[in-house]
């Protein structure tokens, strides 16, 4: 947790939240807090902004680019207008008005707790896949087939295969529980299963894939559930 303040006109609201929450800290511009959201984007870290300071500047929370969950405190909603105005926009996810009580940090963090979870489940469902510089959002609902090659690993989709420089492994750790391990080096979609033939998966589009003899009883334990 952190607190944008002034360098040279410290902020006594930051004391106030020192009290409330220990381990706040302060951070003194722009640039550190990005530093701290690049090193943490499992999880964005909670921002308190004074929006209530003299001359401040709602679009220096655009630099963030809402990878952090932005809190606004203001005094006695002085500057509520403009935070709706500018909620969209600047990624303000909270806004809190003076005087802070104990139970109204509690319930902002209560808030902040559920949007990791939120965060967190939303992402099972999308796999970003970087590729030649760019980050290419795929719904895991559209993935077919994961193909394991050393530590590499070969994505299949409806539309096209990318080749990603992750194990198998890690990439299902980022995937829903929707996906059957078959082999070391296979993983399908349960949605593309048609049937099991000997030591190899039918899938839903013609091709086989291999099973292995502990995916044979992790197959055989899908079609199981499934009747």
């Amino acid at each position: 947790m952190y607190f944008l303040a002034n360098r040279n006109n410290p902020n006594e609201l930051f004391h106030t939240l020192r009290k409330l929450m220990a381990a706040i800290q302060p951070v003194f511009d722009v640039e550190t807090i990005e530093l701290i959201c690049s090193e943490s984007r499992e999880t964005p870290p909670l921002l308190f902004v004074d929006v209530d300071q003299p001359n401040f500047d709602f679009n220096l929370l655009s630099e963030l680019q809402g990878h952090c969950y932005t809190v606004a405190i203001d005094g006695h909603y002085k500057h509520v207008q403009q935070c709706i105005q500018y909620a969209a926009d600047l990624h303000l996810r909270d806004y809190l008005s003076l005087p802070l009580q104990e139970q109204t940090i509690s319930q902002c963090l209560e808030r902040y707790q559920q949007w990791l979870e939120d965060r967190k489940l939303s992402s099972k469902n999308n796999l970003i896949i970087k590729e030649k510089g760019a980050h290419i959002y795929s719904e895991t609902s559209t993935i077919k087939l994961l193909e394991g090659l050393g530590s590499y690993t070969r994505i299949h989709t409806s539309d096209k295969v990318y080749i990603v420089s992750k194990t198998i492994k890690k990439i299902l750790e980022q995937l829903p529980n929707q996906f059957i391990r078959t082999h070391r080096s296979f993983a399908v979609h349960q949605k593309q299963v048609r049937s099991l033939v000997g030591n190899m998966l039918l899938l839903q589009n013609g091709e086989f894939v291999k099973v292995s003899k502990s995916g044979r009883q992790v197959v055989l334990e899908h079609f199981n559930k499934a009747s």
